[in-house]
């Protein structure tokens, strides 16, 4: 468990520093890109520290998922997957919602803490609502929310395809990188 809570601790700390003075001292410092590499180089570093704690983590059941639990995550994965797609390429959907990836990441993460049950994953998908609950909050905090230009309809169609093709890869995939077959 000390791999998976020092990779979470890691993640959640790297993801607070753009948030803070720290980033504009790096970036002065360092530069633009090679604050992004630093940034990127230690959450791959976090993901990775998660993802062997995770697998190192004895299991501990806190409680038994209820029946549907599955099916209701299987159900709102294509939501969570477009979203992300959303949050990444422009188009006009982000008009509408202002966080896609944090709401996503809400969705993701209390979807699947309720359809596991276990302490390990309760902790990743826990801490990662949670952070991206707090993040929404304060960002709204900052300001009013300027919405992006219009653009063609098209970006939206590609947001949802791409999305939705994301959603496919990761459910025929998931066994392959968590263990857990969904087919």
């Amino acid at each position: 468990m000390f791999f998976l809570i020092l990779g979470v601790a890691l993640f959640f700390a790297m993801h607070m520093v753009p948030s803070t003075s720290i980033k504009a001292a790096m970036v002065t410092r360092l530069g633009v890109m090679p604050y992004k590499g630093v940034f990127s180089v230690i959450s791959i570093v976090a993901v990775a520290l998660i993802v062997y704690g995770l697998g190192e983590a004895s299991f501990q059941a806190l409680w038994t998922p209820p029946v549907w639990a599955r099916s209701l995550l299987i159900s709102i994965m294509p939501i969570v997957s477009i979203l992300w797609v959303v949050a990444e390429i422009k188009n006009n959907l982000k008009r509408l919602v202002r966080h896609p990836m944090l709401i996503a990441m809400v969705i993701w993460g209390a979807g699947h803490m309720i359809a596991n049950g276990d302490l390990a994953t309760t902790l990743v998908f826990a801490s990662f609502a949670s952070f991206s609950l707090l993040n929404i909050f304060m960002v709204n905090a900052r300001g009013t929310y300027k919405a992006p230009e219009p653009v063609s309809m098209l970006w939206d169609v590609a947001a949802i395809l791409i999305g939705l093709a994301l959603y496919g890869l990761l459910f025929y995939f998931h066994g392959s990188f968590t263990g857990m077959p969904l087919r």
